[in-house]
């Protein structure tokens, strides 16, 4: 399962700017550039994730059936829009690899993956937008990744420079304690060593 959410995470987010033949262009292109520019300050990074099935749209389809020319493809859009950014919501405040408040973040990248219909442009600007209010951060990349056959959509979110941490919080306080043991150890060891060697009462003679 483990390896499972690795590879659904790191396989979308490597993919996207990938175009292959007859396959359709990303409406913002995300690329590897993207991606080592999110990674080039360096510190600790995270990712996250989230997604939700759909039902892809085909001609003659049920989907495609309730359009029509009163209005439904803008509520159509609205509700694309929403779903966009609630994904993107989720997928940083959710199940992160590591853990962490993602206020702070120096940096970010966003990638919406999907069938072409269910990506947009104003969902893709929304959630990132809102990635740059609770971050703090002005470094926020953000593209689609257009998939067919995936049957859902899906968020993955790239945090680097990250730095409220509670785990490795927890395993500093862990290393200043048993740093602080180990110099206890040493400094009794030192006294025991001093009363063992010692001659209080000068009983020994000199050898030489």
């Amino acid at each position: 399962e483990i390896n499972e959410e690795i590879v659904r995470r790191f396989g979308i987010l490597f993919g996207a700017g990938e175009v292959k033949q007859g396959q359709e262009v990303a409406e913002s292109v995300v690329d590897s550039s993207e991606i080592i520019n999110t990674l080039s300050g360096g510190g600790v990074s995270t990712v996250g994730y989230a997604e939700e099935e759909v039902e892809e749209r085909t001609s003659g389809g049920l989907l495609s059936r309730l359009r029509d020319d009163s209005g439904e493809d803008e509520l159509d859009s609205a509700h694309t829009t929403n779903r966009i950014t609630s994904l993107v919501r989720k997928a940083a405040l959710g199940r992160l690899t590591l853990p962490c408040e993602i206020e702070g973040a120096e940096r970010a990248l966003l990638v919406l993956a999907g069938p072409p219909e269910y990506l947009n442009r104003k969902g893709i600007e929304r959630g990132r937008k809102w990635l740059e209010e609770q971050t703090g951060s002005m470094e926020v990349r953000g593209g689609d990744y257009p998939y067919r056959g995936a049957g859902f959509v899906a968020t993955v979110i790239l945090l680097a420079g990250v730095t409220n941490v509670p785990r490795i919080k927890e395993l500093q306080q862990v290393a200043i304690e048993a740093q602080d043991n180990l110099d206890e150890i040493r400094e009794e060891s030192d006294e025991n060593l001093d009363e063992l060697v010692s001659d209080d009462g000068d009983e020994l003679e000199s050898l030489f």
